[in-house]
């Protein structure tokens, strides 16, 4: 039985291979992120290379702001980024993060059955729609360009056609919608968090590149961000921000800022020349001594290796 929902009732969320593209260097897996609201068929559709929480949640909150507004329901399959495990009564153990950033918008999720996917079939109809629509003959310079076709395709075409089902224009309906307002609610913060002990050289790794901390906090365990904008945010345990880098492209870069060095003292074999101050409890300038070596003459060390024969 087809299944409908009243206004503003739920919206459906689904994920769509699209290969693969190259992306900042790399061959990365092309994903495509669909959410359809039920009443409306009003459709939000934006291409990434990851489907990791943070862009699970990062294409959640960009789908409400095309809606200017929240469901009072998601339905979507049993991902990892929303459902941890089900127990063998069927309680459903949520996305810690997943669940907060439900809570925060005020929408309740809900995940289908396991192997009914046909639950959300207006979704799946959904990406069958884009990759029968939009996809085929598309070229594109890189993901940019791609999302940028997307927006268009969904302003002159898949949002404003007369639906093969309701016999509605989706963009007509979604004022009718009556979604919960996003007015004066910030964004919730999707940044990718992780942790990370910086090196004796004051160096942190992130995704296969290198950043530079301040020294004072070298071989310390840092806090890291990742933002949407491709900020790299290095704090403290405790949450004091203590620099930032752009992300680097590829794999084994080193961003460094030489600002973190400043102030240690660098390691040289040549003597060392005093400006001021005391070496070895005594005040002067000048060249440090050189260490005293015994010079012997080598007849010497033919005695001692005949003595030791």
């Amino acid at each position: 039985m087809r299944y409908e929902t009243e206004p503003g009732q739920q919206a459906q969320v689904d994920w769509g291979s699209f290969g693969f593209i190259d992306h900042e260097g790399r061959r990365r897996r092309l994903y495509g992120f669909v959410m359809t609201l039920g009443w409306s068929r009003a459709m939000y559709l934006e291409f990434t290379v990851s489907a990791d929480t943070a862009w699970w949640l990062r294409c959640h909150l960009h789908a409400f702001h095309y809606f200017d507004g929240v469901p009072q329901q998601v339905l979507h399959d049993n991902l990892k980024t929303a459902v941890l495990f089900r127990a063998t009564d069927g309680v459903i153990h949520w996305h810690p993060r997943y669940l907060d950033f439900a809570h925060y918008y005020g929408f309740t999720p809900r995940a289908c059955q396991p192997y009914r996917a046909q639950t959300k079939g207006k979704v799946e109809s959904g990406v069958r729609y884009v990759k029968g629509n939009f996809w085929p003959g598309l070229t594109f310079h890189d993901l940019n360009d791609l999302n940028h076709q997307g927006q268009q395709w969904l302003e002159t075409i898949a949002n404003v056609r007369r639906h093969g089902t309701t016999r509605q224009i989706p963009a007509l309906q979604l004022p009718k919608e009556g979604l919960q307002s996003l007015s004066g609610k910030p964004d919730y913060d999707t940044r990718v968090v992780a942790y990370r002990r910086s090196s004796k050289d004051c160096l942190v790794s992130y995704e296969g590149n290198y950043y530079s901390v301040p020294a004072t906090y070298a071989q310390q365990q840092l806090m890291l961000k990742e933002t949407e904008s491709k900020q790299l945010l290095i704090l403290t345990l405790d949450g004091q921000e203590l620099t930032r880098h752009p992300l680097a492209e590829g794999h084994s870069q080193r961003v460094i800022q030489r600002i973190h060095y400043q102030g240690l003292i660098p390691y040289s074999t040549k003597p060392k020349r005093l400006v001021s101050g005391q070496v070895n409890g005594a005040t002067g300038s000048g060249v440090l001594d050189a260490p005293v070596v015994e010079h012997r003459p080598l007849d010497q060390y033919e005695f001692w290796v005949e003595v030791s024969a």
